[in-house]
């Protein structure tokens, strides 16, 4: 009777939740500190003497591949000191141990915990089933399609489709596992967790849904509002996860905004085709676009940019991406980001899904040269912008880089004639009650969105505490404001170059909001567009 654990001292005291825990259980690696001992082919236990009356009692499991641990001791800690403690005497002294029948708490541990594993094997099983259930059903809907019963849909996209399934459906395994044990019981090993199925999601081809998943890593969970925004981002998670799941009986948008969401593309042929059927067989007109904002988002292998563009005859948002990969040599091979601050006359395609701030496509684009600004008066601009010197100081490297970027982009937007004309046709809202009023419109009809892009008339600023650092505050001529969102130095730098264009006066403000964010993207003066850096991590504002 036995056990082989191949385990390492450093390997078990990588198991610690903290270092605390472990220079506790160090302590504990004593055989004078155990009265008892001992190991079966399945599990080890033993009785540790603390303070009180009786020995605390430790268990490990090491029947499944993934080691448990047990105590009787009241610790929230997983493991604690003494199942740490219990482990690694095993792995440093097995002499000190008797090999032994399980007494009847060990074995109701691991036949209970035995009868889990089986349950949950059986719930992957039954959702494995329900996947290739779905694929039949896709390849019986093809069939029928080509009987001219239904829409026709390729056999690499049913392929797909099934393939997502499976991963979605050990997606959704894993996070009931969350809630079930509580998300203080799994945070220590959720980067694991989180690799793991997002390796899985890549190879089941879903790849947005791997970075959505892979965002979980970088929320801060050490805080009683991280852990609250970590629970809001598996929450959307879930959502998603069993929305895909009933994709079928949705209607046509939301199953191709779903689609796109977990990471399936429509080729930008079908696009264009179907934006010319809707169009009534002729093919769309080039209109003007203003790119109002980037936001980049860093994944394994590059940067998704969504640009937020404001389709001036429209007088509506629409959001443009591109990609761009690590590799130098394969980044030259693509589109790069448009110009924030640009104006460009394109043909717009929408990608189907749902048409309030759609996804588009943006071919024959053309950069407007009618309101080229000359260099002098970009550079007079840039002045203006400098603004606060003691300010830029601050900033350091962050201003410097603002100031560039807000000079590049001017040089593309002017002060010509026809400029007037052309910035006419930037219509918003009138007041902040009416922005928040929209953006909780847009976040209640898609509860996957992150942000809603607003024009706010007759923008002001106000500021509370000291002068570099206080906080500001984007309001309205009604008296209502919000506060601004970013890195204190920056923001205030930026909002000392907006009231350098501006003069104090009120002004039409371009921003991104959502239930607690309010980004500043650009400003609308002297006829023309200040588009203005975005200073911070927008994966973890969106949460």
């Amino acid at each position: 009777m036995g056990i082989e654990v191949k385990l390492t001292s450093s390997e078990v005291e990588s198991l610690s939740p903290d270092a605390s825990s472990l220079k506790a259980a160090r302590g504990l690696v004593k055989q004078a500190k155990w009265p008892l001992l001992a190991y079966s082919e399945q599990a080890l236990w033993g009785h540790c003497q603390g303070s009180g009356k009786n020995p605390y009692v430790a268990m490990v499991d090491l029947s499944q591949p993934e080691i448990a641990f047990k105590c009787s001791c009241p610790s929230r800690k997983f493991p604690c000191k003494h199942g740490l403690a219990l482990l690694l005497n095993f792995v440093e002294h097995q002499d000190w141990f008797l090999s032994a029948a399980e007494p009847a708490n060990v074995t109701e541990w691991l036949e209970k915990r035995a009868a889990t594993a089986q349950k949950k094997e059986q719930r992957s099983q039954d959702k494995l089933d329900k996947a290739k259930a779905a694929l039949e059903k896709a390849q019986q809907a093809a069939q029928e399609a080509a009987a001219g019963k239904a829409q026709v849909k390729s056999a690499s996209l049913i392929k797909r489709e099934a393939a997502i399934a499976e991963g979605v459906a050990e997606l959704k395994l894993w996070l009931d596992d969350c809630l079930r044990s509580g998300l203080l019981q799994v945070m220590d090993q959720r980067f694991k967790d989180i690799n793991r199925l997002s390796k899985r999601l890549i190879d089941a081809k879903a790849p947005a849904l791997a970075n959505m998943l892979q965002e979980a890593k970088d929320i801060d969970c050490s805080s009683m509002a991280g852990r609250r925004q970590y629970l809001k981002h598996l929450s959307r998670l879930y959502l998603l996860a069993s929305t895909f799941e009933q994709r079928e009986s949705l209607p046509r948008e939301w199953q191709s905004e779903i689609a796109r969401l977990v990471g399936i593309t429509t080729p930008k042929e079908e696009v264009m085709a179907a934006a010319m059927v809707a169009n009534g067989g002729q093919d769309v007109i080039p209109e003007q676009v203003l790119v109002v904002a980037d936001v980049p988002d860093k994944v394994a292998n590059g940067t998704t940019h969504r640009q937020f563009c404001y389709r001036l005859e429209q007088q509506a948002f629409v959001s443009y991406f591109t990609f761009v990969p690590n590799n130098t040599q394969a980044a030259q091979q693509v589109d790069q980001p448009l110009p924030v601050g640009a104006v460009f006359s394109a043909k717009v395609y929408p990608y189907p899904g749902l048409q309030q701030v759609p996804r588009v496509l943006l071919e024959e684009r053309v950069l407007h040269s009618k309101i080229s600004q000359s260099d002098a008066a970009a550079e007079a601009v840039a002045a203006a912008t400098a603004g606060d010197h003691e300010t830029q100081d601050a900033g350091a490297g962050a201003g410097n880089s603002t100031t560039t970027t807000t000079t590049a982009a001017l040089r593309a937007v002017g002060t010509a004639d026809d400029a007037r004309t052309l910035w006419a046709q930037v219509k918003g809202v009138p007041d902040m009650l009416a922005a928040v009023k929209a953006t909780a419109q847009y976040m209640a009809q898609n509860p996957f969105a992150d942000f809603y892009p607003v024009v706010l008339e007759l923008a002001n600023f106000a500021q509370q505490g000291a002068k570099t650092t206080g906080t500001w505050y984007l309001g309205d001529s009604t008296g209502h404001a919000r506060q601004l969102s970013g890195e204190k130095t920056i923001l205030h730098q930026q909002v000392v170059s907006c009231l350098a264009l501006t003069g104090g006066a009120e002004f039409t403000a371009v921003v991104l909001l959502n239930d607690v964010t309010t980004i500043l993207c650009g400003l609308i003066c002297n006829d023309r567009y200040v588009p203005l850096p975005l200073p911070f991590s927008f994966r973890l504002s969106r949460q």
